[in-house]
């Protein structure tokens, strides 16, 4: 008997994703299926946990109105993102992926969430898990589940983002921060083994609006920022697998399997009408200024599809381009430490080269 179908071509993702004469309300119910872990493991009660459609509705509207604040913040997004850049560098060296994910976390609670709050705000300790102990606990959850518990995370978290009636912190954060520190890290990596796209991305850190992003390419005209992030999210989508329960009959999953999966990697070798791209497995930014683009199903597909799909780009990009600045190879470098094992960022870290002293003689 098939336990699972993977779904591998664009034609067969958005079906499985968008089914022709599904409402709305019956996506949510198998959305929710798919993801009733979150609610057991870290507490998560939001839409993605939920099959109500308003409860979908006032989640979509509060982060479209979080993310659409942050344009008219664009000086206080710097100044915090800068600020966690420098209060997460090491002493001495520190592995890349748990540095990313520091300074995502720092950028996405108190420049997205908390805009009200002063930007050098020190993260709290003592009885309460460090920034690298809570977001090393989401990490560890998505990948096999961690030994942290609900509580505990909830605890902290409620230091810097406060308990409401309909809605707890954890809502606010997980998943959309653990998406988007994947993005900021995968970027890192592919900028310091991608010349092409280091200087596109230094010219975005100066001016980081929407219009840079789109037409920014540095001063030797290599791609586009936004090149770089869609041929980015192409090899390393934050979600690689999307699952869905079949709605079928018991003996109709003997044939066709009890789940469906969305393979997001696999179907991303493919350009929008079906066919293989040239080259899939490479990182060639240029393609996405070619006229047939590959197929992107990064953010989802359908009425579900995430609703930072329009900024969230823009903002690991930024992050992204801030952390390049800052490991400039004078001050701090990259090094690699290990091999790659899942990811791309695996067995890189951040080795301190020299004091503020030694680069002022």
């Amino acid at each position: 008997m098939l336990t699972s179908v993977r779904r591998t071509t664009p034609d067969d993702v958005k079906k499985m994703l968008d089914p022709p004469g599904t409402d709305v309300k019956a996506l949510l119910q198998a959305r929710a299926r798919a993801n009733r872990h979150l609610e057991s493991a870290v507490q998560v009660t939001s839409t993605f946990v939920s099959e109500d459609a308003r409860a979908h509705t006032e989640f979509v509207q509060r982060m479209e109105g979080i993310l659409s604040s942050a344009e008219n913040r664009r000086s206080r997004l710097v100044k915090v993102t800068e600020e966690g850049v420098t209060q997460f560098l090491p002493a001495i060296s520190c592995d890349l992926a748990s540095f990313i994910r520091c300074v995502t976390f720092h950028v996405w609670v108190l420049g997205m969430l908390k805009p009200e709050g002063p930007p050098d705000r020190r993260f709290l300790s003592g009885d309460h898990l460090t920034v690298e102990q809570l977001t090393n606990a989401f990490f560890e959850f998505s990948e096999a589940g961690t030994s942290v518990s609900p509580d505990k995370i909830r605890e902290t978290l409620s230091q810097w983002i406060p308990d409401e009636e309909d809605s707890t912190p954890v809502n606010l954060v997980f998943p959309m921060y653990e998406k988007l520190w994947r993005v900021v890290a995968a970027t890192v990596i592919r900028s310091r083994k991608f010349p092409v796209s280091h200087n596109p991305l230094l010219d975005f850190c100066e001016n980081p609006t929407r219009l840079q992003f789109m037409t920014s390419r540095g001063i030797d005209q290599g791609p586009r920022v936004s090149d770089i992030m869609d041929e980015v999210l192409r090899l390393h989508p934050p979600v690689q697998e999307i699952l869905r329960p079949y709605e079928l009959p018991w003996w109709e999953k003997m044939l066709h399997g009890r789940m469906q999966i969305a393979d997001i990697k696999a179907v991303q070798r493919f350009d929008e009408t079906g066919d293989l791209i040239e080259e899939p497995d490479e990182f060639i930014p240029e393609r996405w200024s070619l006229e047939r683009k590959p197929a992107m199903f990064a953010f989802g597909w359908g009425p579900l599809k995430c609703t930072a799909t329009p900024w969230a780009p823009i903002l690991a990009a930024f992050i992204a381009s801030k952390v390049v600045e800052s490991v400039d190879g004078v001050a701090f470098g990259l090094e690699k430490t290990g091999r790659p094992q899942r990811y791309i960022w695996d067995g890189w870290s951040i080795r301190r080269l020299s004091t503020q002293h030694d680069r002022s003689q």
